[in-house]
Parts: structure tokens; sequence; C-alpha cells
């Protein structure tokens, strides 16, 4: 049901979260270990800023970051995979296959993320966040903020996570994170060489690859981000599939 990338990555980053919070002074901190939301088995990753949301939102961050590798860890123990029901009593949270239900405002991240896949795959449903079923999504800043606060991304922990083998397992991955993360650390993460470049203002794409896979590193998807760099990633990447 799972592959095996993915459970050696969950036990790490549940050993890992136990540690950081035996410390008293992380108990209501961000998960430096905290793996993401969606289809493990899915064949498109896509790697964002960092969630949007306030990290002194201390339930939501229970939720969607500290409780997130312990979340993963008991649908393997217990083999239970995609599904819709609640894992806490919580008024809005679902689970880590469907974070949330119907939450697609036209600027939201989350909509992006699905017209782009739909470019890719077609026919998606948009209810629910059916979306979520095609991809793998997760972030690079572990640290939730409502706006992005840096302009590159250096936290050690998170970067030799990231470096796991699950993150470089899928044929198509999407750096959503513009400059968070420069060439040589792409290249270095990810096992992937630079091709090339297509530049638009507030809209560049740079190209990676290797023999299996395809990486592009591209802005932030959201806001004003228009439906023709969404239908260039979708003609670059669907071929991979």
């Amino acid at each position: 049901m799972y592959k095996e990338s993915f459970k050696d990555l969950v036990n790490f980053a549940v050993i890992k979260s136990n540690n950081f919070y035996n410390n008293p002074e992380n108990v209501n901190s961000p998960n430096p270990y905290f793996i993401g939301f969606g289809n493990p088995n899915a064949k498109i990753l896509i790697l964002g800023k960092e969630k949007g949301f306030d990290k002194n939102n201390l339930k939501q961050l229970e939720y969607e970051s500290i409780n997130n590798p312990r979340e993963w860890d008991n649908y393997i123990k217990n083999n239970i995979g995609s599904n819709k029901n609640k894992f806490y009593d919580s008024e809005n949270y679902i689970n880590t296959f469907f974070p949330y239900l119907n939450k697609n405002k036209s600027g939201h991240t989350w909509n992006k993320y699905y017209t782009l896949l739909n470019h890719i795959y077609t026919s998606i449903p948009k209810s629910e966040n059916e979306f979520f079923r095609y991809a793998f999504l997760s972030e690079i800043n572990f640290i939730p903020s409502k706006y992005s606060e840096i302009k590159r991304f250096d936290n050690f922990e998170r970067l030799n996570m990231l470096n796991n083998k699950f993150f470089k397992s899928f044929e198509i991955i999407i750096l959503a994170c513009g400059s968070y993360l420069e060439k040589e650390q792409i290249e270095n993460i990810f096992s992937v060489s630079y091709y090339e470049s297509i530049l638009k203002k507030r809209e560049n794409i740079h190209i990676y690859q290797n023999s299996n896979q395809i990486l592009i590193n591209t802005r932030q998807l959201s806001m004003d981000t228009s439906n023709d760099l969404l239908i260039k990633i979708a003609e670059l990447t669907k071929n991979k599939l």
C-alpha cells in the first residue's frame, strides 16, 4: 500500500519529532519533520514555500504540522489507505490524505494546484479537493506564515529531510518556491542537473532533469499566477507520466 521509501521517511520523521518535542521549549513549535499531505504513491510532488497560516494558531499547528508524521505512522501501521474520515474530532481538519474539503478559493494556492494538475490529467473533480489523489504536497519551509518572510531557506535539518529518497522518487517534481533554494541545492537534494530556463517577468521556469525525472522550479503558485504559466508547466511535465 505504501512504498518503502515513504515508510522509511515516516519512521525517520516520527523518531526525530519525538526527540524534538521532548524538549519543553519546542512544545508549541512547528515541526521541522512535517511530511506533507495527499497521495504518497502519486507521480507528482509539489513543494511550496510554507503553509499559509499563523503559527500561533495552535490547533491548526497541531493538526497540520506537529502531529503530521504521527498521523502518517498510524495509517501505515494499521494498513489504512486513502479516506475522508476525520482523524481528530476537529471542526474543519480531515486528515493527511484530504486535509480539508471544499477549501478552494480563486486565489488560494490549492486552487492553483488543482488547475495545474487538471491541465496535466484533465477531468479532475473540483469538489472536495479531489486533486489530492493526484499529487503529494509539502513545503520547503516548515514554519507556517501568512506571508513569506524569507528569501532563501537554509535550515539544515529540513534540507536534510528533503534529501530523503522519498522526495526523489517522483517522476515530476514542482518546486513552487521561487528562489528559496539555490541551483546547487536543487541539484544536490534532488539528484538532478540544470537543463534550461524559460524567462518571463514574474513567471520564470527553471528546468532540471535526470534520466527518469523532470523538476520545475518556479514562483509560488498563488494569487496572480497566470493560467498560461500553469499550462506551460503542464506541457513540460505531462510526457513524464
